[in-house]
């Protein structure tokens, strides 16, 4: 009996452990089935957002709710709510909306959450009008602060009563709070102060009521300085007309908790746990240069740094000391402590109270504003880390974003995308290349810099924020906008698998303010940095990696190296799988001592580590002996290791290398490029990549920047025996019979980039080996594949003789004939010239029985499209064209015998704004408040069809 039962338990075991077996491989199945499903039709989540502002905060509510709608129809993830002055508006033709949260307001947010709701679409709002955190209910206890000081020269010996000077009234006419201190310091004959911390003379026991020193002044000729806590007076940038107010002290716990408080008592009103904002947002730190200051600053700087700052007080505000290494260190202390009260009593704080809520809050704590803080640590301590890209200007720093994402497990990077100053010359096929190259710095949603909200009465191309790319319902080729979001939505969704991959982090030291530089900006403008430089703010790079083509890294930050990073054979290890080969430190004397114990432990348990042997430590924390225990360490770890004669040193299980570059390293190790791009000059990185890894695919997404082909051999660094298919964003479908050969390395794969293109290769354990119906040309050697192999296609010729229709309401003809495919802008006819929106061509051709087979492909390609164009054969959609090579496929619908094609193509708004700038008396045919901006001088941009036009006919293969 009692074999039996054991043998009936084994039974049980047996059955449950098959089941947990069959469930978890079930799962895995599902999971790959889901990747590409998802990547099909993306969930909504990965979609693209954009700000949406509501200019003086004036709503128009039936257009409200239209434009939420066309968000969703077009495949919008939703908006971020942003009440916002309109800062060019000379004509004052945008009226004044209601106080931003007043109860006009916050009715107009209630219907925009009940639209979204109803829709499915997520929102956000910006925590204040304009930006920077602060409105109205902002008192000026809790507004921004900083230190001031004023001097006055004494001459002793003798006793004096004088009074305590005091500094200039602040911007918004009121006086300092409150005086911290009074120090005093001998001068030198010749006037020069001589800063030393022992021979300053606190005064505060000769001060009576704040206004008056007596005191029993010593030989010689003594500076007198005295210190204030004062409210800088800042002011929100550039509110909607009736929501002034002040900006809070982000280094304040209180101020960040009202002001926070106050937003979210306002939105309870209209919200509740079923519907409310999915996010905040909290835009770019513009808070004015100062020295910022806060109640408890003294005693916050005793806490941390273990020794009484006030003595130092005259080195932050212009004075120098004989010793500029103390100085240095001082205000390294200073800065850092600034930096962790915002990041902690601000970010941080801010996040934790709206996840009380249940939302979200995105975060630009970067370099893009007036950064104050460790920005790695700052987006770190938030939700969603955000940075921002600019349209033909420098100003890029996703990759900042991207880096505090990695390193502190967050799987969204979003950015501020496509701002800007162009007004309505570009559109998605422009817009596509720099969302591309933001895709390779690690940027996975989208945030499009602007959708301004337009009531009716805004004319078209309507109201406008006076910076950004317009991208709203106003837009000349919004009816065309789905296969932009599409593509955007679906390298999203595959950019926020698995872990990235990147082979080195860099250290890039514990100073606040610090920056991550970008890799690349804008390709369309000449950088005006080095490459010693940030290209975004022109500063020196805090660690530099070299030239590393095909690898990959990550910047890194003190906080995390302390309290995240471990060693798992000799690679680098974050909480949430992130891992690294190696770590590159700065090249400097001075290292955070904290940062410097925890590398001796990581080391000596197997890490590999890059960089200068370190003498001292950055702070005065502990000082001397603090630099006594640096040294001590950097001798265990740097050993004989003196960076010219000796290069490495082995401390423990791992190496300390001091000499060579990451390169140098990378290569003794044997660690090939993660991609290696050969068969072109790749070195502006117009190939360019990122790879993202899950425990059975590795993904890589490759881009081509340059508005020309490459052909191209690409080396992925992967296992042998895993197999490539190439996904295609813009269409949703997948490769699967590539042409690859396994390679010393990894496996190789050749490729023809189209211009402008990208390809996602996925590398699994297996494929299906059938490409997807549908998949109308070969994505590995692109469109023009029967010109790379000699063969030849049959043709027509569809560049002659074209009828086409334009909309007189916008001031073209209803009909006009072309003799060949011109520019609009090369037609004499001034409504055609100064054309902006949809024109329809038209024109009939033939086709011969036998072109038509079964295994017959014919497609309709254009040379050049601008910017936009929906193909119609026989009356039947053959689909949006938008990117080169500019194809449609139409085998479906031609027959033999007579056919007819139209074209459908849209411009940009630029044309006919410089069309009624050029004509003030004549009937003008737009309306906008940034027109201004254009002039007689402005340019006209190529428009419509351009070029050779033809139908390809080709064979199946």
């Amino acid at each position: 009996m009692k074999n039996k039962f054991v043998c009936l338990i084994k039974i049980v075991i047996i059955f449950l452990v098959t089941m947990v077996l069959f469930t978890q491989c079930k799962t895995e199945l599902s999971t790959e089935e889901d990747l590409e499903d998802h990547f099909m039709n993306p969930p909504m989540q990965n979609r693209p957002m954009a700000y949406w502002p509501w200019l003086n905060g004036f709503v128009d509510t039936t257009r409200m709710v239209y434009e939420l709608e066309q968000m969703k129809d077009k495949g919008m993830r939703g908006a971020l709510i942003w009440d916002v002055g309109a800062l060019a508006d000379p004509l004052k033709i945008i009226p004044a909306g209601p106080a931003f949260l007043g109860q006009e307001s916050l009715d107009y947010i209630a219907l925009a959450l009940k639209t979204g709701k109803k829709l499915g679409l997520d929102l956000g709002l910006v925590v204040s009008s304009s930006w920077n955190a602060g409105g109205s209910w902002v008192d000026k206890d809790d507004a921004s602060k900083q230190l001031q000081s004023t001097c006055q020269v004494i001459k002793g010996p003798s006793r004096q009563k004088f009074f305590i000077g005091i500094p200039e009234t602040s911007k918004d006419g009121h006086k300092p709070s409150s005086l911290l201190t009074s120090l005093a310091i001998n001068c030198s004959i010749n006037k020069k102060i001589d800063y030393q911390k022992d021979k300053v003379i606190c005064l505060d026991k000769f001060t009576y009521e704040n206004k008056l020193i007596d005191w029993e002044v010593p030989e010689g000729r003594w500076e007198v300085i005295s210190f204030f806590m004062s409210n800088t007076g800042q002011k929100l940038e550039c509110p909607s007309p009736n929501s002034d107010g002040l900006i809070i002290d982000h280094l304040s716990r209180q101020a960040t908790r009202k002001d926070f408080d106050e937003v979210l008592a306002q939105l309870d009103k209209i919200s509740n746990p079923g519907n409310h904002f999915k996010f905040l947002e909290d835009d770019s730190y513009e808070v004015w240069p100062a020295k910022d200051w806060t109640p408890g600053f003294v005693q916050e700087f005793k806490t941390c740094y273990g020794y009484d700052p006030v003595p130092y007080l005259p080195l932050i505000q212009g004075f120098n000391s004989n010793d500029s290494i103390l100085a240095e260190r001082f205000r390294g202390d200073y800065n850092r402590l600034v930096s962790d009260l915002i990041i902690l009593n601000h970010f941080r704080q801010s996040g934790e109270i709206a996840g009380e809520k249940g939302i979200q809050i995105f975060t630009e704590a970067g370099h893009g504003g007036y950064a104050r803080v460790d920005p790695l640590k700052g987006l770190g301590n938030t939700d969603i880390p955000m940075g921002e890209f600019w349209n033909r200007q420098q100003f890029w720093v996703t990759r900042e974003a991207a880096s505090a994402a990695h390193i502190y497990g967050k799987k969204i990077v979003a950015a501020e995308s496509l701002t800007g100053w162009q007004h309505w010359q570009q559109g998605p096929t422009d817009f596509k290349q720099l969302i591309d190259i933001a895709f390779c710095e690690g940027m996975n949603q989208v945030v499009f810099h602007n959708f301004a909200h337009n009531p009716e009465i805004a004319g078209k191309p309507g109201f406008a924020y006076h910076a950004g790319e317009h991208i709203n319902v106003n837009t000349t080729w919004w009816e065309m906008a789905r296969p932009f979001m599409d593509y955007i939505s679906r390298c999203s969704y595959l950019l926020r698998q698995g872990n990235f991959v990147g082979d080195v982090c860099l250290y890039y030291g514990d100073q606040a303010p610090n920056l991550v530089p970008p890799d690349r900006i804008d390709p369309n403008i000449t950088p005006i940095y080095d490459d010693n430089h940030c290209l975004h703010c022109g500063k020196l790079k805090p660690v530099s990696p070299g030239k590393l083509p095909g690898y990959d890294y990550d910047y890194m930050d003190a906080d995390i190296i302390a309290r995240g990073l471990n060693v798992k054979n000799g690679n680098l290890i974050l909480p949430s799988g992130q891992s690294y080969r190696m770590m590159l430190i700065p090249d400097r004397d001075d290292i955070s001592l904290e940062v410097l114990k925890k590398l001796d432990t990581l080391v000596y348990n197997g890490a590999i580590i890059i960089g200068r042997k370190p003498q001292r430590t950055t702070s005065l924390k502990d000082y001397p002996g603090c630099d006594i225990e640096v040294r001590n360490i950097a001798d265990k770890m740097w050993g004989k290791c003196d960076g010219k004669a000796i290069l490495l040193n082995q401390y423990g299980k791992g190496t300390v290398y001091w000499g060579k570059t990451v390169k140098q390293v990378l290569d003794e190790l044997h660690i090939p490029p993660d991609m290696k791009v050969t068969g072109i000059d790749n070195f502006d990185k117009h190939i360019d990549y990122l790879h993202r890894q899950t425990e059975t695919k590795d993904i890589y997404f490759v881009s081509n920047s340059k508005p020309e082909s490459e052909k191209v051999t690409c080396i992925f660094r992967v296992n042998q025996n895993k197999v490539p298919e190439l996904w295609d964003a813009q269409t949703g479908l997948i490769q699967r019979k590539v042409n690859y050969s396994r390679v010393e390395n990894g496996i190789r794969i050749d490729f023809l980039m189209d211009p402008l293109s990208s390809r996602v290769v996925v590398f699994g354990n297996k494929s299906a080996g059938k490409n997807d119906a549908g998949l109308s040309y070969d994505l590995q050697y692109g469109f023009n594949q029967n010109l790379n192999r000699g063969e030849k296609d049959k043709t027509i010729d569809l560049s002659y003789n074209w009828n086409i229709s334009f909309n007189p309401a916008m001031g073209g003809p209803a009909s006009y004939h072309l003799d060949s495919l011109l520019s609009w802008t090369d037609i004499k006819d001034q409504g055609i010239r100064f054309y902006s929106g949809s024109a329809n061509y038209e024109k009939d051709f033939s086709v011969d029985k036998d072109a038509l087979t079964k295994r017959t492909e014919a497609f309709v390609v254009f040379k050049d499209i601008q910017e936009m164009a929906r193909v119609f054969v026989n009356g039947n959609d053959c689909g949006i064209v938008w990117t080169p090579p500019f194809k449609a496929d139409i085998t479906k619908y031609l027959k033999s015998g007579l056919n007819n094609i139209t074209v459908k193509v849209i411009n940009n708004w630029n044309n006919r704004i410089v069309g009624d700038v050029r004509n003030p008396d004549k009937k003008q045919f737009t309306r906008t408040n940034i027109k201004y901006k254009f002039k007689t001088a402005s340019p006209l941009l190529k428009s419509g069809l351009v070029g050779r036009a033809e139908i390809i006919f080709r064979n199946r293969n």
